[in-house]
């Protein structure tokens, strides 16, 4: 794991303790590690995405890792931003099984399903797949593969 993302994990998961939700403590992770300002209102607005939305369905982490991407993508021009959330959605999926928040707390076993613990767990996870996906394209290097996606061509 690398360095940055272990840190933004460890940040999303105390912010989902201190009472974030799961889109807006990945929001708040990534933005922390890439020094980036939280635009005024933006954490706000992500209040309405955590728990599927508030019906279940796709998981507020994603979103958070979608919109954190958006703000990140402001700053690389060399990154085909219209493509990033397909890039995000592929590898949340590999990582949890779905993307749909109901899908994924259906997968857990009785005990993770107790309080938000499994939720805070796949939250950090989330934000340390979120970094580690940037790192990989590099700060200034070519990003040409984090734009060449099957569903967005």
């Amino acid at each position: 794991m690398y360095m940055q993302s272990g840190q933004a994990q460890k940040i999303a998961r105390q912010e989902m303790k201190d009472g974030n939700n799961c889109c807006q403590s990945v929001i708040i992770a990534a933005c922390q590690i890439w020094d980036i300002d939280i635009p005024e209102g933006l954490i706000d607005a992500a209040s309405l995405f955590g728990a599927g939305m508030h019906s279940g369905c796709s998981c507020g982490a994603m979103t958070g890792m979608i919109i954190a991407s958006g703000l990140k993508a402001r700053k690389r021009p060399d990154v085909k931003a219209e493509q990033i959330a397909s890039q995000v959605h592929d590898r949340f999926k590999a990582a949890f099984g779905a993307t749909c928040c109901r899908a994924i707390k259906k997968k857990r076993n009785p005990w993770e399903r107790i309080g938000n613990r499994a939720c805070i767990e796949l939250t950090g996870q989330a934000a340390a797949i979120l970094i580690e996906l940037w790192e990989e394209y590099g700060e200034h290097g070519p990003a040409a593969n984090i734009g060449d996606h099957p569903h967005t061509q």
